[in-house]
């Protein structure tokens, strides 16, 4: 025997040791996890709550449930998925990777973090995923799906009705496929527009006018306008030309550029009219932006600052807010003025072929020596609304009405008609 060998404790078999280690790891998960039947009414609750669309009590019982089971992956991708229809895409994407990290190849974090690549504007990144899930998940109807899906958001129409056809062909009664296939063969590139306005006013003589315009997008960077008008305003015979384009950088940036031009001798209108901007995409849903436009009048110069925010909390509601301070001076005397203004324009999608529209504008402004309105320094609240209608998927009209309350007991009303037509 070997010294002090007899007070040695007996060593216990290598596979009973790794065996108690692992009890150990999982003992505080198996310590936690709900019963079977307890787990089963929290999901239907958290699911009634899902399909009534109250996602925040919904995401509290699932958050619950991973506490409870951090290896539930079912929980978790419900988790993620409702921090992504909440907006909080870097949250969900996070949570994504890890379920990922944790199950490699789980399908339904794959597919949700397509998702979430696609509403951020990655679409590069969503499309690079489903090539690999393709190859991995052969005819999977979710990911070919999402395919034709990330495809149009990218602009790609033709390879987007490629797949929405290959979708169609799987499954004929499929909703989605049916309106995207609809809506995407009646793109167009080009839409024409003529219209009529008026304008009445209680201190001075009405005003009549009327458009035409063309204006041709290629369905994905480029927009470009052409504009024609011509108006009778306090007595005088106006014309006026415009051209302009838009043009897309990258992903979600935006610039755009304008030009108008009317006769020297028109004294109510600008004679030149230049207009540059920048928008830039924070978020699919978010985008704010800057602009400068010159405004040259036979008696005056107008300089036009513009800061701008894009806000659509939900897919069918746009907010459009502006703030356009101006700098005015007059010829010859050198005289100059600011002048304040802005307006926001609320737009809803109510349904689809109705948007209707409300705007509401207010401003201080100074043009006494610029036009024959001689209307001095006044301020105003503007208040319209109206709606654009299609008749079908590829003509419809736009109608409008606004109400300006200005100082001095002047006040001013507008009414607009237009139809459209793309082909």
């Amino acid at each position: 025997m070997t010294p002090n060998s007899h007070t040695r404790r007996p060593r216990a078999p290598r596979g009973a040791l790794l065996l108690f280690s692992a009890l150990l790891l999982l003992a505080p998960a198996l310590r936690a996890q709900l019963p079977p039947a307890e787990r089963a009414a929290a999901m239907e609750e958290a699911l009634a709550h899902v399909r009534a669309e109250r996602y925040t009590p919904a995401l509290e019982i699932f958050r619950r449930l991973v506490e409870a089971n951090p290896r539930d992956l079912e929980a978790r991708n419900w988790v993620a998925r409702l921090e992504s229809w909440k907006g909080r895409y870097a949250v969900a994407e996070e949570l994504y990777n890890g379920v990922l990290r944790d199950a490699p190849g789980d399908l339904e974090a794959e597919l949700g973090l397509v998702d979430v690549l696609g509403w951020q504007g990655r679409h590069d990144e969503a499309l690079e995923r489903l090539d690999r899930l393709a190859e991995q998940h052969p005819g999977n109807f979710d990911v070919l799906l999402r395919r034709a899906r990330v495809l149009r958001w990218a602009h790609r129409r033709r390879e987007s009705m490629d797949a929405y056809e290959e979708v169609l062909a799987r499954e004929p009664e499929n909703r989605e496929a049916r309106d995207a296939l609809e809506a995407l063969r009646a793109e167009t590139l080009y839409k024409l527009e003529t219209g009529y306005f008026a304008e009445e006013f209680n201190f001075a003589g009405a005003t009549h006018g009327s458009f035409v315009e063309l204006a041709y997008h290629d369905l994905d960077r480029v927009w470009l306008l052409g504009r024609f008008q011509y108006q009778n305003k306090f007595a005088q015979n106006n014309t006026r030309a415009t051209l302009g384009g838009t043009y897309r950088f990258f992903t979600r940036t935006w610039a755009r550029g304008e030009v108008s031009l009317a006769p020297p001798g028109d004294t109510v209108i600008a004679n030149q009219d230049y207009t540059v901007e920048v928008v830039q995409g924070l978020h699919p849903r978010f985008n704010v932006g800057g602009g400068y436009r010159f405004l040259n009048f036979r008696a005056a110069d107008v300089h036009v600052v513009t800061a701008l925010a894009d806000w659509s909390p939900r897919p069918d509601l746009h907010f459009y807010f502006r703030y356009t301070p101006a700098r005015t001076t007059f010829e010859p005397a050198g005289a100059s003025v600011w002048n304040h203004g802005g307006w926001v324009r609320l737009v809803w999608d109510a349904h689809r072929k109705v948007s209707p529209y409300f705007l509401f504008a207010v401003g201080s402004e100074d043009f006494a020596g610029v036009s024959a309105e001689q209307l001095g320094r006044f301020a105003a609240q503007t208040y319209g609304a109206g709606a654009e209608v299609r008749v079908t998927s590829r003509q419809g009209f736009r109608a409008g009405y606004s109400y300006q309350n200005r100082t001095q007991g002047r006040r001013e009303q507008g009414v607009g008609l237009s139809y459209f037509v793309r082909f």
